[in-house]
Formats: structure tokens, sequence, C-alpha cells
């Protein structure tokens, strides 16, 4: 929950085109600190789950890889790039990465809604997770909550249209 302090334990993405999944990357990260309490009840992971998994000097060239050439989307994207980018540094790699966020989007056009969190947004458009906190079950709702929203508004449709739901990396 510290994106200076703590380390990834779960990384992934999905990459899309035209509606369709493309392809899926997803990794545990054995960390080389014990896992809180906190964020076992909200993700599940336990520290039995990671001990005979990669460590983030293989797993993170592996994302970055993965990620090449695309532009990233996340719920609360600026907590994701932090962790991310601060994940980098500590790899002695600069993260410059184009990223925008549903959250920023989900506060300019569902003003309506009591807050903006994943689970309200998934409960407002009617979908469900398939595993909560969890990198690929999050990214999978994430991109369906983003898909109602662009096809609720649909002059979003060049770059320079989300340039207000950019997160700063």
């Amino acid at each position: 929950l510290d994106t200076e302090g703590d380390q990834i334990i779960e990384i992934g993405a999905q990459k899309w085109h035209n509606g369709k999944v493309l392809a899926t990357f997803e990794s545990f990260v054995k960390p080389t600190m014990e896992l809180t309490p906190e964020i076992t009840t909200i993700t599940g992971i336990t520290d039995e789950m990671l001990t005979d998994q990669p460590q983030i000097e293989e797993v993170l060239p592996k994302f970055l890889q993965f990620i090449k050439d695309t532009i990233l989307v996340a719920h609360n994207a600026e907590f994701d790039m932090a962790m991310l980018r601060n994940t980098c540094l500590r790899q002695n790699i600069t993260l410059s990465w184009p990223a925008f966020c549903t959250l920023k989007m989900a506060r300019v056009f569902l003003s309506d809604l009591e807050n903006k969190k994943l689970d309200t947004l998934a409960e407002h458009y009617g979908l469900s997770f398939e595993a909560r906190h969890r990198s690929v079950g999050d990214v999978k709702v994430t991109t369906d909550v983003l898909s109602a929203m662009l096809s609720e508004h649909p002059d979003l449709k060049s770059w320079q249209d989300f340039e207000p739901f950019k997160v700063h990396s």
C-alpha cells in the first residue's frame, strides 16, 4: 500500500485491440519481506503462495517487454504507476509510460455515484470480478468499465481526448 517502500507481489496486464484480448501477462512476485496481514486480507495472497515465485528482477523485464508500445489503463492509475515507477527505479530502470485512469474518467462522467471505487463502478455496470484485488481480475473489470464509459461517450476518439485522464509518470 506504500508505493515507495512496499514491493509488487503480483503483476498483470492484458493487451486489447478492438474489444478483443490479444495477450495476457500475469505473475506472482516473491518479495524480500513478509506480507502484512492487511495485504493478505485484501488480496488473498499469502507468503506461502509466493515462496517459489520469481523475484522482481526476473519478472519486471518480461512485464516491460509485454507492455512495450502500449498505452496503459488502470483504475487509480496514479497508485499503480507510482508502484511500477518506484519498482523500476530500484532496478535502475527509468519508466516513462503513457497511462490513463478510469478513476479520473469516473469522477468526470459518473459524478452522481456515491464513490468511484472499482467495486462501485462494477456494480453500476452490472459487472463481477473473477478475483478482486488480483492483477488480471481487476484488469478485466477495469477494461469492462472503460468499455462501458466509452460507449456512453463516443466523442472520446483520440489520445488528445483522453488528456484530462492521463497519469503523469
